[in-house]
């Protein structure tokens, strides 16, 4: 106790900022120094806990409008709150503008409505959508979007979308027209976004970008069309959706792709300039290979249909790579084999360039030592001349003995590279 309270306000402050607001409250007990420092916290952030209990909420919510009220920051930097079914609209809109009247920067908001009541999603005061100070707005599970026409974040750099329902089709374009400097998002495709089956995300400014499937609903006719011509970072994580990517996205450095795919090719077209790439692709069609000048970070997933015909045209297309990872997800959309080679791989008709040139670290988890995945291995040892480490773990073979040999079989493969190190797990 004596050396927290030698530390000074503003790192009290600090810690403070990192904890639930009724732990710091708490604080007051303990020191008389603190008795009136929690009120000068810039973060709050208060969990009615799920409580299903009315005079229990009446509680939090009495607690919630007295810790707002003699809260005395300069700046309400952030407001987050975890409500349950007992929170109304009502509650939230109070909260929001005495948030507004403090100049608060960050909102977030998670409602869980619960299995067994009415349906009854939070709505947001009109007020908010011209809020101007707003920088941060992350909202979860059953909050409605009914964007006005009228919408302005002139500050907001990151909006979070995730579960929300949007009132109208015309509501998440309204919504991020009026983000003129945005630049994170993250969305997904929700099981409560009944009016949305395409989406468009048009930001000029936009530099990260994330889109997920948190719904598991199989949405084959959901659209994703995005043209963000800055997009320095890029996930997508989605198996039945459509995505179509407009235009060349030259500023893009790392981008994880997870989705079924006919057309490789058209797919990751935009994303020539990536740097570190991770995929989770099915692809029944491979053209010729294209070139990824920049790529040096290559993550693959041996979960998805013919990923060994994707690792050939990979390699074949990534002339400077120099890391190659191999990785197993066990998504269901792709299925899930013991023997990911279910066919006869083809080597590549002339040795990769980075291989010869570039490649230092390889890497395969959930190595199972078929025939076709040996012939992997000896050929990308055989033919790395840079190749600094080989890694291999194989937990699914379970035989102790089964999986000590097979893994030191593969320290007597040939290796093209005199400085190159086998690692076994």
């Amino acid at each position: 106790m004596d050396r927290i309270s030698n530390l000074s306000d503003d790192l009290l402050l600090k810690i403070f900022s990192s904890l639930p607001t009724k732990d710091v409250v708490v604080t007051m007990l303990l020191s008389k120094r603190w008795k009136f420092l929690w009120t000068m916290v810039p973060k709050l952030r208060f969990d009615d806990e799920f409580e299903l209990d009315p005079s229990y909420y009446e509680r939090f919510l009495k607690y919630v409008d007295k810790s707002m009220v003699l809260n005395r920051a300069q700046v309400l930097e952030t407001l987050k709150f975890d409500v349950g079914p007992c929170c109304s609209s009502e509650d939230i809109a109070t909260w929001i503008r005495i948030g507004m009247v403090r100049d608060m920067r960050e909102l977030e908001i998670s409602h869980c409505e619960g299995y067994f009541r009415e349906h009854r999603s939070i709505k947001l005061p009109k007020s908010l959508y011209s809020y101007e100070k707003l920088e941060v707005l992350k909202l979860a599970s059953t909050v409605v979007l009914n964007v006005p026409i009228a919408v302005c974040f002139p500050s907001l750099k990151s909006l979070h979308l995730v579960c929300v329902e949007y009132k109208t089709k015309k509501s998440h374009r309204r919504l991020l027209s009026g983000c003129p400097v945005l630049e994170e998002l993250v969305l997904d495709k929700s099981y409560n976004s009944f009016h949305v089956r395409s989406f468009y995300v048009e930001i000029p400014t936009l530099q990260r970008l994330s889109i997920l499937d948190t719904s598991g609903e199989l949405y084959d006719d959901f659209t994703f069309v995005v043209n963000a011509p800055s997009l320095k970072y890029f996930n997508f994580v989605d198996f039945y959706g459509d995505l179509c990517l407009r235009d060349n996205m030259p500023e893009v450095v790392e981008a994880n792709v997870q989705v079924i795919y006919e057309d490789p090719k058209k797919l990751l077209g935009p994303l020539k300039s990536v740097k570190r790439l991770s995929l989770c692709l099915s692809a029944s069609t491979l053209h010729n290979h294209m070139e990824f000048y920049q790529l040096v970070h290559l993550e693959l997933c041996g979960d998805a249909l013919m990923w060994w015909d994707l690792l050939t045209w990979m390699l074949e297309s990534s002339p400077k790579l120099q890391v190659l990872k191999l990785y197993k997800c066990e998504c269901e959309e792709h299925g899930y084999s013991e023997d990911p080679i279910e066919d006869h791989w083809e080597e590549p008709s002339s040795v990769p360039e980075c291989l010869l040139f570039h490649l230092n670290i390889f890497e395969w988890r959930y190595y199972n030592a078929g025939d076709e995945e040996k012939k992997v291995v000896a050929y990308i040892l055989k033919n790395a001349r840079q190749l600094k480490t080989a890694a291999f773990s194989a937990p699914y073979l379970y035989q102790k003995e089964k999986r000590s040999r097979e893994l030191n079989e593969l320290v007597y493969m040939a290796r093209a590279s005199s400085s190159c190190q086998i690692l076994l797990d």
